[in-house]
Parts: structure tokens; C-alpha cells; sequence
């Protein structure tokens, strides 16, 4: 008897230490828009590329820790809603050419707060953009899809000249693009 119990306890002692153990989880699929203002009209980007790789704890379909999370962005495919010259004035601002990624790289996380399958998170990061690093606070929202993917959606504005990103100016100057930027993402992650 007492050797039963033991080796129900042995099995216990595994099954609980898997079921809350990190597993590794790569992008699916992501929609992440870039939109900001001009002196003549709003503009929109695109980022149709990326890689993203992370190691969550899931358990019973909620997200319980983040222990590491990577989101590499191709600046070389970022394209412009007003067509090719805005492209390329997106690639030469993130000088793609010498820098072709964007980086996220998160350093903590500081909450996670759920309600059912639904989750907020707080955390902080470094974005490289343009070969210059910056810490960045973030709160994301998300859920844990049924298939157990891991879905993470939020908005965050920033300032091109943090990052020393001059704005793009076209037309001999008559277009000047402010300063600010807003970034809209929804990230799906599968294990």
C-alpha cells in the first residue's frame, strides 16, 4: 500500500510539474498597422513580415506567466498606403537598409491580471528600430484561444525622434509627417 501511494504521488508530483512548466509558442499570424498624420493627410503601413517567439505557461486554458517574448519585425517589407515613394521614405526613416529589423525584446513582466480565458498584461521591453534601443512599457490585452494558441492584441503610440528617426518629408518638404505614431497589432502565437 504504501508503495502505491508512493508512486501515485511520484505521478502527481510530474503531471502537476508539466502542467505548469513553459512550452515554446511561434507566430501564427499577426495584423500589426502603423498609422500617423501630415501636414496634408493620414497615412497607413503595414507589416506583412515577422518572427515572434516566446515561452508561456498556459494551464487549464489561462495565461499564467511569460517567462521570455522575441518580436522581430522585416523593415525592408513595410509598405506605405500612398504607394512606392511612401515605402521607400518608411525604409530610409528606419534605415532599413543598415538596420533591417525591428526588435522587441521583453525584459519583465510587472501583471498579469485574467478573467476566464481573457488576460491583461503589464510589462516592459527594449524596441530596437533604426540600430537605437529604448526601453518601452506595454499593457496588452489577449486570450486563450480553444485550440490553446495565445492570442495578444493592443495599441501603442510613440515618438519616431525617441528611436532619433527623423519623420519622413517628401514633396521638396511641402509633406512633413508628425512626429507621432501609432502602432495597432494582434499577435497569435501556437505552441
Amino acid at each position: 500500500m504504501k508503495k502505491f501511494f508512493g508512486t501515485l504521488l511520484a505521478l502527481f508530483v510530474v503531471f502537476a510539474a508539466t502542467a505548469s512548466s513553459p512550452a515554446f509558442y511561434s507566430a501564427k499570424n499577426h495584423e500589426i498597422t502603423i498609422s500617423g498624420t501630415s501636414n496634408l493627410h493620414d497615412w497607413m503601413a503595414d507589416v506583412p513580415s515577422l518572427n515572434a517567439s516566446a515561452e508561456l505557461v498556459v494551464s487549464d486554458g489561462k495565461l499564467e506567466a511569460i517567462n521570455r517574448m522575441v518580436v522581430e519585425i522585416d523593415a525592408t517589407a513595410i509598405t506605405g498606403s500612398e504607394g512606392n515613394v511612401m515605402t521607400r521614405k518608411i525604409a530610409e526613416t528606419l534605415k532599413s537598409d543598415k538596420h533591417p529589423r525591428i526588435v522587441f525584446r521583453m525584459t519583465r513582466v510587472d501583471n498579469i491580471s485574467q478573467t476566464g480565458s481573457d488576460f491583461t498584461v503589464r510589462a516592459a521591453g527594449s524596441l530596437a528600430m533604426g540600430g537605437v534601443s529604448r526601453p518601452i512599457d506595454l499593457e496588452v490585452r489577449g486570450k486563450v484561444l480553444p485550440n490553446g494558441d495565445v492570442q495578444f492584441t493592443g495599441v501603442k503610440d510613440l515618438k519616431m525622434t525617441t528611436w532619433q528617426l527623423d519623420p519622413p518629408r517628401a514633396m521638396l518638404g511641402a509633406l512633413r509627417t508628425a512626429d507621432d505614431v501609432s502602432v495597432n497589432f494582434s499577435l497569435t502565437l501556437k505552441n
